[in-house]
């Protein structure tokens, strides 16, 4: 039986890629397959301190945008540390340019993987995958207890496609982990 249909999976948001011939535009799942929302990328993701602008100041035609109940948020990224591998924090931002979440990505030394720390509204890790054939992120805490995990839900599939099981998270926020994952883990 697939992981999704089972009882105690009622609380998984997926995210899937709308085509498996274009890989900018996704869709946003509730565990019973109906549609959010999106997530839409540009064609040329820019930083907020990016050194060579393609985009004007101000625009907003770089960032990633998150559709979810008839709203629109901003996911955007901007480097916290240059160097042979950048550092990274991504913000989902409301049109106004409040934050609303934030996750930092770093490139630590002795790990093969960059770490992903969410800092806002919580405070997690996902962790580097726990299998060899289908993808599994768990999300721990400080202390290391779990809070829950990202995952593969199908061992061979034609689209992309991620899970997320974060019960005590807002639908704004599933919808963060799981682009920042897309972008970071894939």
């Amino acid at each position: 039986m697939d992981d999704l249909h089972t009882p105690a999976r009622s609380d998984v948001m997926r995210l899937r890629q709308r085509s498996m011939w274009h890989g900018f535009d996704y869709e946003l799942l509730s565990p019973s397959g109906s549609v959010l929302g999106g997530l839409s990328l540009p064609t040329f993701s820019q930083a907020k301190n990016a050194r060579l602008a393609v985009h004007p100041p101000g625009s907003s035609k770089g960032d990633v945008q998150i559709r979810l109940q008839g709203q629109t948020w901003l996911l955007r990224h901007e480097h916290t540390r240059r160097g042979f591998t950048n550092d990274l924090r991504y913000t989902l931002e409301s049109p106004a340019h409040d934050v609303l979440c934030s996750a930092e990505v770093t490139f630590e030394s002795g790990r093969r993987l960059p770490v992903i720390r969410l800092t806002a509204p919580m405070h997690a890790e996902v962790m580097p995958s726990t299998s060899a054939w289908r993808k599994r992120f768990p999300i721990v805490d400080a202390s290391g207890s779990a809070l829950g995990e990202i995952f593969e839900p199908r061992l061979f599939a034609l689209k992309l496609e991620l899970g997320l099981r974060l019960p005590a998270a807002s639908l704004p926020l599933q919808a963060f982990v799981l682009a920042v994952a897309l972008f970071v883990r894939r």
